[in-house]
C-alpha cells in the first residue's frame, strides 16, 4: 500500500471528510477503487484496533461437489428402490400373457443390479448428507448458498416432474379402462418415492428459510 495514499487518507479523515467524498477524489486522480477500500480498511483497523472480517463466500467448489454427490447418490438409490419394487411386483402379480420362466430368465439379474445400487448409493448418501448438516451447523451462512439453492430446486424441479408424469400415466390407463393391478402398485411406487423425495427437500428449504428468518430478527 503506498504510503502517501495512507498519509493523505487519514488526512482528509481528521478534517472530517467523508469515505464518499475520499473515494471518489482518489478515483478522479486514477487511484483503483479497490486500493482505495483497501487503505479505508488500514485507517480503520488502525484506529479501533480491530481487523475488518474478511467474507467468507457460502457458494464454492466444495460446496458444489457435496451438493452433486448427493443428489446423484439420491438419483442412484431411489432407482434401485424402484427397480426392486418393480421386480417385486412383477413377481407378486403375474401376468398371464407372458411366459411362466420370463421373471425367472431376467428378475434375478435385475433385482441384483439394483440392489447392489441401494447397497453402494444409500450409505454414501447418508455419509453426505450427514456432512453437508454438519457443515451448515458450523457455518450457517451456508443456507444462503446460491449452490446449495440451485441444485436443492432442481432436485425439486425432477421429483416434481416424475410425480406430475406418473399422475398423468395413471389418470390416462384409467380413462381408458385399463388399469391393471400391476400398473397401480407400479405407479404408487413411483408417487410414494418422489413424493417423498419432493416434501423431504421441500421442508428442508422452508427449515432454512425460517432459520434465516430468525437470525434476521
Amino acid at each position: 500500500m503506498s504510503n502517501s495514499l495512507q498519509e493523505f487518507l487519514s488526512a482528509a479523515k481528521t478534517q472530517g471528510a467523508s469515505d464518499e467524498s475520499v473515494v471518489a477524489l482518489l478515483r478522479g486522480r486514477g487511484w483503483p477503487e479497490d486500493d482505495v477500500y483497501r487503505a479505508l480498511a488500514n485507517h480503520y483497523e488502525k484506529h479501533s484496533g480491530v481487523r475488518v472480517p474478511e467474507y467468507k463466500r457460502s457458494g464454492s467448489a466444495k460446496d458444489a461437489f457435496l451438493y452433486l454427490l448427493s443428489f446423484s447418490m439420491l438419483a442412484t438409490w431411489t432407482i434401485g428402490l424402484g427397480s426392486v419394487m418393480f421386480t417385486l411386483i412383477d413377481r407378486w402379480i403375474r401376468d398371464p400373457l407372458s411366459p411362466a420362466n420370463n421373471y425367472y430368465s431376467s428378475g434375478y439379474y435385475q433385482m441384483a443390479n439394483s440392489l447392489a445400487c441401494m447397497i453402494v448409493a444409500f450409505p454414501l448418501y447418508l455419509l453426505t448428507t450427514r456432512y453437508i448438516l454438519r457443515e451448515v451447523r458450523l457455518h450457517p451462512e451456508k443456507l444462503e448458498s446460491p449452490v446449495r439453492k440451485w441444485l436443492t430446486y432442481i432436485a425439486l424441479l425432477i421429483a416434481a416432474g416424475v410425480v406430475v408424469g406418473d399422475l398423468i400415466a395413471f389418470l390416462t390407463y384409467f380413462l381408458r379402462g385399463e388399469l391393471t393391478g400391476r400398473f397401480v402398485a407400479k405407479t404408487s411406487v413411483v408417487l410414494a418415492i418422489a413424493g417423498g423425495v419432493f416434501w423431504y427437500y421441500l421442508g428442508s428449504l422452508q427449515k432454512s428459510a425460517d432459520a434465516t428468518r430468525t437470525a434476521n430478527e
